[in-house]
């Protein structure tokens, strides 16, 4: 698609909800309202279809509205009278309550209970699907269990389908269009998805889930970090009446990967326990890599050519749990562990050779590396939560957190001569850790039904260490160390909070406002450093942190919202970006921590618009960011090495449009569809580094679901990206599409998935740009994208109370996550 016909796109979908709010209703004369429930469980029964009609006329239907989210309904009336108002809800029995319209400008109907209607339950077969998007003041909702595809399918396949979120097709998550974001899982900070998203997603079975959170602007409650937001995973409560339930499931693929897992949830008087346990081994095949760079100012190193071929295998696994205790009906204990980990080897072989500018080969050798690498995470944690007995809702919450994550890796390397090249062999190592101790004290309280405060106070230590070293073979073929100063590396961050937030909805208007201050203390010593050098190399500094935060929404009608908010979120640089170890893997392409970087202050102002009905569903996001201080990875050439760094010198500039769109035109057909796009412009503050780029990226997704008879599932998608931009150039594009067909049996306890993925075509090339005034650079890497797979899961069990557990607890979101101080492919998961 050319750049016009995607502009033309962009402008049809922005001015889309202007064309729907003026043809809004005009402001009625009586507003009805209401909220309809489960007459059991009391819970409320979101997106029921409520009809009115004319007592005199019962037959006839004057209007038809849905209930929100939370059950609840409004709508308008011009005519006083005598009217009968159903309730209707697949598998409840239909209900119906007579009311009567008089002058007055509202008329509340109180709480609506429905019925179960067994018989529909066992001989009725449900076709009908709800909404999966809803819109709350600060968040974008995709309900998950509501889509059947979750069944079947894994957390990283399902994520493709949520508003504002990308999977490229090298399978990097993005949010808005960037990777500075964090993953909570209920709420709180997972250590397993920060240090390696994709791999634990991969394999995490999407029938665990209940929601996924987009939280695009986070309040003062939360750490001032992830400039794009928080992506929140609501883990499945069962609120059934019932003991345990459990579920086990496995999968295997066409690449030689495979996994099996389990997940149990239990309750035994005031005791209740979740967990899951998973693992998983992965075999990437064979692929190809091939590059090219250009030398500017070098006539007799012009050129430099590579390729080459490497594969990776290894095995992970996953798992956490959590204890609960109710002391009484107002006070709750959460005792929490996880743990990840993994391990893996990667080879590679690579061709390199050196060309003058008439092209004549002026070196020429061969690269062989054997590579390992361990990551993982552990952690502790314990929440104390105190309800307050009088008022509803109000809550103390007392926390603490324990999280440990190495990071380590380690290659040798073989080089064989083949022109003025002598034949050598190296070896390295890199060691990373963080130790991270986290301590919180959360308060929340609502006044006067409509009004809610907010406050709390934090504490975190951050440990960053990092042990390396580098040895090489002599000519007498005895190793020999080539020793550093920074091969030992210490990072302490000290990190003290407060926050307060203040919110409020009346009648169609919410608005929310916080504020938060942190502090940040950094101590950075090179324990190898002595005297004169240790007081030039070591350094401490305090940094503080002002930060606002304000969203403002309207309820347009009652299918129609607008959200306008602002935030200012920082990004502070993890163990991987600060690590000052040189990885020279590859002799002629290294790369180097920096452990100068500054946090970054970023700026977010967006607008966000809804549009709801039974049958379409509309979100619409316009946002703008600007960031003066990002940290940016810059490539320079040092003779004939490519160094790769990171520094503080990134201006940037993103105006974007994220859209996602669903429509039922029967109740077996749901279509969806996430379009984006934005331009970003990006250049150095530096005067050392002259460097900027700018341009259009545009993502799109697209999905079909459909019943085939006899309740068989079948599920077509494709998607794709242009390429993304950054300071030095621009990354690759990338397509994908696929099919899968599920179905359930034993009234769907066992659940079967076979699903195919880019099966015209068995290898894609991506292509990555580096330019800059000196030199041009091209890379690719032809992947095997040709793939199959099965997944098996059973159910069993039956829970019959709901698990309580804590409402609030620690949510460190302060640290960038992703990225492996090697440089290294970690994981490449299960593959489902």
């Amino acid at each position: 698609m050319s750049t016009k016909k995607l502009f033309a796109v962009f402008l049809i979908l922005l001015y889309f909800p202007l064309i729907v709010v003026s043809q809004a209703p005009i402001e009625p004369k009586i507003q009805v309202k209401g909220v309809v429930s489960d007459s059991l469980t009391a819970e409320t029964i979101p997106y029921a279809t409520i009809k009115i009609s004319k007592q005199a006329s019962s037959g006839k239907v004057d209007k038809v509205v849905p209930t929100d989210e939370n059950g609840k309904f409004q709508f308008s009336m011009n005519q006083a009278g005598e009217y009968l108002l159903t309730v209707e809800f697949i598998g409840k029995e239909p209900t119906i309550k007579p009311f009567v319209l008089t002058n007055d400008k509202t008329l509340d109907l109180g709480n609506i209970l429905m019925k179960d209607n067994s018989k529909m339950l066992n001989e009725v077969v449900v076709s009908a699907q709800k909404p999966l998007i809803k819109v709350d003041l600060d968040k974008i909702t995709y309900s998950m269990e509501d889509d059947p595809e979750s069944k079947t399918n894994n957390a990283l396949d399902m994520l493709k389908k949520v508003p504002m979120i990308t999977v490229d097709g090298e399978e990097n998550i993005q949010l808005k269009g960037s990777s500075a974001y964090r993953i909570y899982i209920n709420g709180k900070p997972s250590s397993m998805l920060a240090s390696n998203p994709k791999d634990v997603l991969r394999s995490m079975p999407a029938s665990t889930i209940k929601d996924i959170e987009v939280i695009t602007d986070p309040g003062a409650k939360y750490d001032a970090e992830g400039v794009a937001g928080i992506i929140n995973i609501i883990t499945q409560k069962n609120t059934a009446m019932g003991g345990y339930t459990a579920t086990v499931n496995s999968w295997v693929n066409s690449q030689g990967g495979y996994g099996v897992g389990g997940n149990l949830m239990l309750k035994s008087g005031k005791f209740g326990f979740t967990g899951n346990y998973t693992l998983y081994q992965y075999r990437n095949p064979e692929y190809e890599t091939s590059l090219v760079r250009e030398n500017f100012k070098d006539l007799e190193n012009k050129y430099l050519i590579q390729s080459g071929t490497g594969k990776n295998r290894g095995n992970g696994q996953f798992g956490n749990g959590e204890l609960s205790y109710e002391i009484d009906s107002l006070n709750l204990i959460n005792i929490g562990f996880g743990r990840y980990a993994g391990d893996g080897k990667q080879t590679s072989y690579t061709n390199n050779r050196m060309e003058d500018a008439a092209f004549t080969p002026i070196k020429e050798f061969d690269q062989f590396t054997d590579g390992t690498y361990r990551y993982g995470s552990t952690e502790l944690k314990a929440d104390y939560q105190m309800t307050s007995k009088t008022v509803k809702d109000r809550l103390l919450t007392i926390s603490y957190r324990l999280a440990l994550e190495p990071d380590d890796w380690s290659s040798d390397n073989r080089i064989n001569g083949i022109l003025n090249q002598t034949d050598s062999r190296n070896n390295q190592y890199s060691n990373g850790d963080q130790k991270e101790h986290t301590m919180q004290v959360d308060y929340a309280t609502p006044f006067a039904k409509i009004h809610n405060l907010e406050a709390g106070l934090k504490y975190i230590t951050r440990l960053n260490a990092s042990n390396s070293g580098r040895q090489f073979l002599d000519a007498e073929g005895s190793w020999v160390d080539e020793p550093s100063l920074k091969d030992e590396f210490k990072h302490r961050q000290d990190i003290y909070s407060a926050y307060g937030s203040y919110a409020v909805k009346f009648k169609k208007f919410g608005f929310k406002a916080g504020v938060r201050y942190e502090g940040t203390h950094m101590d950075i010593k090179y324990p190898l450093a002595e005297s004169e050098v240790a007081d030039e190399k070591n350094f401490k500094t305090n940094l503080s942190n002002l930060v606002p935060s304000a969203t403002v929404s309207y309820q347009l009608s009652q299918s129609q919202s607008l959200r306008l908010g602002y935030n200012m979120r920082i990004s502070r640089p993890g163990i991987w970006q600060l690590n000052p170890f040189e990885n020279r893997t590859d002799s002629l392409n290294s790369s180097v921590g920096n452990p100068n970087l500054k946090p970054v202050e970023s700026h977010t102002i967006d607008l966000n618009y809804n549009f709801f009905n039974p049958k379409f569903n509309m979100n619409a996001s316009l946002s703008y960011n600007f960031v003066d201080n990002s940290i940016e990875r810059i490539t320079e050439l040092d003779g004939i090495v490519s160094r790769t760094t990171y520094a503080n010198v990134g201006k940037s500039k993103r105006l974007g449009l994220y859209t996602n769109l669903s429509w039922m035109p029967t109740p077996k057909i749901r279509l969806t569809g996430n379009l984006s796009g934005s331009y970003i412009d990006v250049k150095s503050n530096d005067a050392e580094f002259k460097l900027s780029n700018s341009g259009f990226v545009g993502n799109a997704y697209s999905n079909m679901q459909y019943t085939l008879p006899k309740d068989y599932k079948a599920n077509v998608y494709l998607g794709g990206g242009t390429p993304y931009f950054n300071i030095q150039g621009r990354g690759p594009s990338y397509n994908y599409y696929g099919l899968s067909f599920s179905k359930g049996f034993l009234s769907d306890k066992l659940n079967i998935n076979i699903s195919a993925s880019n099966f015209f075509s068995n290898h894609q090339k991506f292509r990555n740009v580096i330019d800059n005034p000196s030199f041009h650079t091209e890379s690719f890497s032809i992947y095997q994208r040709r793939f199959f797979a099965m997944r098996v899961s059973y159910r069993f069990g039956e829970m019959k109370a709901q698990i309580k557990k804590a409402v609030r607890g620690i949510t460190n979101d302060d640290s960038m996550g992703g990225g492996s101080g090697g440089n290294n492919s970690q994981g490449g998961g299960g593959g489902q």
